[in-house]
């Protein structure tokens, strides 16, 4: 049902406000629900992101209909639509441009600000709420001009800290750092990585570069870096990557004989590339959360018994929580601010101290648009399983 609340300033209090001695000027516009509010998501259904942005938009579909059964957001209904990137920037730009002529009051764009750099322009440009799910640099934000730029993501200060500290209170004092160098994501991962583990204590033995293409393929074999890492003989090895090429760098390794324990981030998630590397052990994911059945987080469980439900599948990687959560923030906020407006929405999810989304406690600041300090899950793969260990955050984030 079609609803319209009137968010309404009193034509009384203003008319009385000459007779208490002073006036106000201020005043709201009615919020229009004659049709839904319209969230835009120009994201990755199709290309090497979209292991990564699909799941987050299938459970920010999920958020969708349940707030819509539970009354709206101000009394409206919402509605996703949501446009296939393909992993292309340009055509990222172009979807955003459409979906803001459209009437988006919020847009959410790829997991990936290498990917979504034009279309969060566009749409901060337009003064509209841009929100990336699972972003993991801080460049969402007003460090790169994105006043009304956020990612839902847990960052890579928190990520990368959160790697170091557990692989050298676990793994090793020494480490070769295997470092992609195809995206801003993963050179800053392995970058605040060396900053934490040698503020412990850790000796870094070389650092070992590598690219892929945007297909995600490596651009060029890696055995010279792999013969280094064997050489170093390192107690743990950082990856910094993401598949397809980092799952083939992982490859290398172990064909090469170097069993050495590996730690890594979100980037190297999920089950879906471990063909690459049949009955892998002794590898270490910091991620948002499993996607194994045996994550404690009852709202997790809950999240993806709805996602396999509604797609059919079990989810890729745990990043997916943070599609639902974009849409509880966005919720959140327009009710705290009477107001769809990307500024008013903005000002809101300054104030977010700690909230409790699924993707658990979120906040930001006027100068952080991403989340450091929320708890991740520590996940182990051995003989090919992946095992929960546990939610840690990072003592000292790395900004």
């Amino acid at each position: 049902m079609k609803k319209r609340l009137a968010l309404i300033i009193s034509a009384l209090a203003l008319a009385f406000g000459g007779l208490a001695g002073c006036s106000s000027d201020s005043s709201e516009e009615a919020i229009d629900c004659t049709e839904p509010i319209l969230i835009g998501a120009a994201m990755a259904q199709t290309g090497f992101m979209s292991p990564f942005d699909a799941p987050a938009l299938a459970t920010a579909e999920i958020a969708v209909d349940k707030i819509n059964a539970e009354g709206g957001v101000n009394g409206c209904d919402l509605v996703l639509e949501a446009v296939d990137t393909e992993t292309n920037p340009d055509k990222g730009q172009q979807i955003a441009t459409d979906l803001i002529a459209k009437g988006a009051k919020m847009l959410l764009v790829t997991c990936d600000y290498d990917i979504n750099a034009k279309s969060s322009q566009v749409a901060n440009d337009a003064g509209v709420l841009v929100v990336a799910p699972c972003v993991g640099s801080t460049a969402m934000g007003p460090d790169n001009g994105l006043d009304l730029g956020y990612s839902m993501g847990s960052a890579v200060p928190g990520e990368a800290a959160i790697m170091a500290e557990y692989a050298f209170e676990n793994l090793g004092k020494t480490v070769t750092l295997f470092k992609d160098m195809s995206i801003a994501y993963t050179t800053s991962q392995c970058d605040a990585f060396e900053t934490r583990y040698t503020e412990l204590g850790g000796t870094v033995k070389s650092t070992q570069q590598f690219s892929q293409t945007q297909a995600g393929a490596l651009d060029k074999p890696v055995t010279a870096q792999v013969a280094n890492a064997k050489r170093d003989a390192a107690e743990v090895i950082a990856l910094c990557s993401y598949p397809g090429g980092g799952a083939q760098a992982l490859a290398a390794m172990r064909n090469a004989g170097v069993n050495t324990p590996v730690i890594s981030g979100f980037g190297m998630d999920g089950a879906f590339w471990l063909g690459a590397t049949p009955n892998l052990s002794n590898f270490y994911t910091v991620t948002y959360a499993s996607v194994f059945g045996d994550d404690p987080n009852a709202k997790v469980v809950d999240l993806l018994a709805a996602f396999k439900a509604k797609t059919g599948q079990d989810a890729a990687t745990g990043g997916l929580i943070t599609g639902a959560s974009t849409i509880e923030a966005f919720k959140l906020a327009a009710e705290r601010a009477g107001s769809f407006d990307g500024v008013a929405l903005s000002d809101e999810f300054n104030k977010f101290d700690n909230e409790d989304f699924t993707a658990g406690p979120t906040s930001f600041s006027p100068d952080l648009h991403v989340n450091v300090k929320r708890p991740m899950a520590v996940i182990t793969v051995t003989g090919g399983k992946h095992q929960f260990v546990e939610y840690r955050a990072a003592e000292k984030p790395i900004l």
